[in-house]
């Protein structure tokens, strides 16, 4: 205590010394400094707290440290006004919802009522929030595994001191901030994608219950048209014009991830009963997801499953773009990440217990040619038992002995090739004889595993790239003649299996794409929801 007081008359000396010898200029902008150190040392002496109502600021001892550590020269403001960076600043945290953040994270309300009331405590929370928002941007705000707002300073791999001493030296506040942001095209595009909507639109928080069509079609077009309005599609006017109004609906469902047809059908229903401030949470957390990254492989497999689409990159390249089918509601695809390292031709299908106790059993008991007609086999330790012997009434799931496997082929689940990536799901990516589900918008069907649309093209472009001995050629020939054949890649790649509700394309639009499985909302609840628009 006897030290910080030697300390403040020392410096409070240094300050009246430099104001007697300057001009009228220095004088104003000494006795501001000699301010922030008698509100900074103040704090510093009594508590060491930096508390405002009942809000302690999470960046309170580094933000005391800083200025005990500088000599306490004010960076966000000069004289009796905001300097340009704190200017630059406010202006930045104003417009948080540009990369993902709410303005409250940083205190904006408060730096506003600061500004105007005490300017010494806005400098202090503007350092605060500088602290936030360039950790923020570089690592995320959400702890992955209860999913809280938590502030991951611990895990950067650089000073945010030295960040906070570039803009000291003249930098752009702006330009220091977002130089930590991730640089993969993804997020960039998605970035992008956010700024344009919210030019666009505002963040309303209008709900609809949309009825179903095929219950009531004309109030379900109706209430459609209320959304679209409460949206900021269209205005009141606009939306009696009928073919207008079917325009603005397809530019709608094409945002929203679905298929342009203006029917308004079930998932069309929900995305018009979410609020654009929903949509901007969709948006938050896939940039939030984006900054868990650390790196991208020089090449990969991604999968996004609400977006029902994967991708094969290499070298920051899109190779192939294909449509798949993912888990349905009950049996969902988990996220994961894995190695893919080989295909394989023709697979047999081990069908898991988990559909062979239940499904197969259920058609077993119906008809025990059920089994010849699939192209099933089942054993029973390791040997091969006859279906027709069994007596099915009397198996049950919980007694289920046996194991199933479908022989490869065309009418195999798996279709006529299989691309393996070892997990502890045993999901992987295969053909598929039901092709028809492809033409849907919203493809939810699988037990979970992920069938892919024109699999045999992913496959050579993967053979090309891995310059492999086994090219398209042979690869279409032992499939055509019924071989199953087990590939192995010279080069295995990681799969990334995930789940983005948000996602930015090449034309700088963002596409929200339906929650399918709910898992947004976990997130959702115990961070960004917590603070205020």
């Amino acid at each position: 205590m006897i030290y910080n007081t030697i300390k403040r008359i020392l410096i409070l000396t240094l300050f009246v010394t430099l104001a007697n010898c300057g001009d009228a200029e220095a004088d104003e902008f000494t006795e501001a400094e000699i301010a922030l150190s008698e509100i900074l040392q103040a704090k510093f002496d009594s508590t060491q707290q930096l508390v405002y109502g009942a809000d302690t600021l999470l960046a309170n001892a580094e933000v005391l440290a800083y200025y005990d550590t500088n000599s306490y020269h004010p960076i966000w403001t000069e004289k009796a006004n905001l300097s340009t960076a704190g200017t630059e600043f406010v202006s930045m945290i104003d417009n948080a919802f540009d990369y993902g953040f709410m303005p409250e994270m940083f205190h904006a309300k408060l730096i506003h009522k600061m500004v105007d009331s005490s300017l010494m405590d806005a400098e202090m929370l503007l350092t605060n929030a500088f602290y936030l928002y360039t950790t923020h941007i570089n690592m995320g705000c959400i702890d992955s595994t209860d999913y809280s707002y938590v502030w991951k300073k611990d895990s950067l791999t650089y000073s945010l001191n030295a960040q906070l001493d570039r803009v000291r030296n003249g930098e752009s506040v702006t330009e220091v901030i977002t130089s930590h942001q991730p640089q993969h095209w993804d997020y960039l595009q998605l970035q992008k994608g956010l700024v344009a909507f919210l030019d666009s639109f505002e963040l309303d928080t209008n709900h609809y219950e949309v009825p179903p069509f095929k219950e009531d079609s004309i109030a379900c077009y109706k209430v459609a048209k209320e959304a679209l309005i409460g949206h900021l599609y269209v205005d009141s006017t606009t939306a009696t014009n009928d073919s207008l109004f079917i325009e603005r609906l397809k530019v709608f469902q094409l945002n929203n991830g679905l298929k342009d047809d203006a029917i308004v059908g079930k998932w069309t229903g929900r995305a018009l009963a979410k609020s654009n401030r929903d949509r901007f949470y969709q948006a938050a957390l896939s940039m939030e997801k984006w900054r868990w990254k650390k790196s991208v492989p020089k090449r990969y497999i991604r999968v996004n499953i609400p977006e029902f689409t994967l991708y094969f990159v290499d070298s920051l390249e899109v190779k192939r773009k294909h449509r798949v089918v993912v888990g349905a509601y009950a049996t969902q695809t988990p996220q994961f990440h894995a190695t893919m390292k080989r295909m394989i031709t023709n697979p047999f299908w081990h069908v898991p217990y988990s559909i062979s106790s239940t499904e197969i059993l259920s058609a077993a008991r119906k008809d025990s040619a059920y089994f010849a007609k699939r192209g099933y086999k089942i054993f029973q330790s390791g040997e091969q038992v006859d279906p027709t012997g069994v007596d099915w009434s009397t198996v049950r799931q919980g007694n289920f002995p046996y194991k199933v496997r479908q022989n490869g082929g065309g009418g195999n689940s798996l279709g006529k090739i299989k691309f393996l990536f070892p997990n502890p799901h045993s999901v992987y990516l295969h053909d598929t004889p039901s092709k028809r589900l492809f033409s849907n918008d919203v493809r939810a069907y699988s037990h979970g595993c992920v069938r892919l649309h024109q699999p045999f093209d992913l496959a050579k472009s993967i053979l090309d790239l891995d310059q492999h001995k086994i090219q398209g050629d042979t690869l279409e020939s032992l499939v055509q003649r019924g071989i199953q054949r087990v590939i192995e890649l010279e080069e295995p790649f990681e799969v990334f299996i995930e789940y983005y509700t948000a996602t930015g394309d090449s034309t700088g639009n963002i596409i929200f794409h339906p929650d399918i499985y709910g898992r947004d909302e976990k997130f959702l609840t115990n961070s960004f929801k917590k603070f205020e628009f």
